[in-house]
């Protein structure tokens, strides 16, 4: 038996993960902000499969978020779409964290 040809790299899922530490006082504010753009993009976006945002427990002042794209056009599509832009996060974000990952394995229950 023949093992399975693995997907090429611009097929395979992307997972993206960013550490945000916001300014003095904005913890709330960004956290808000951040509710509403996942839901966006989980709404609009067809690629977008996940977005997780999360507090660690305990906290400590940062804000987690994980992301979950189909492949690299639906990522491509996100950051290409009309009015796609960070720029709002300069008055919340002292500091920020990214690690894009390929997809190796996603079991589903």
């Amino acid at each position: 038996m023949t093992p399975p040809t693995p997907p090429d790299a611009d097929t395979r899922a992307i997972a993206i993960y960013i550490e945000y530490e916001p300014l003095p006082g904005c913890l709330d504010a960004l956290q808000a902000r951040m509710q509403n753009e996942c839901d966006e993009c989980i709404r609009e976006d067809e690629g977008c499969l996940r977005m997780e945002l999360s507090l660690p427990d305990p906290p400590d002042g940062r804000l987690l978020l994980a992301e979950l794209w189909r492949d690299q056009a639906a990522l491509d599509a996100h950051k290409n779409k009309p009015g796609h832009s960070h720029e709002w996060q300069k008055t919340l974000v002292a500091a920020k964290r990214v690690s894009r990952c390929r997809v190796v394995l996603s079991p589903q229950k």
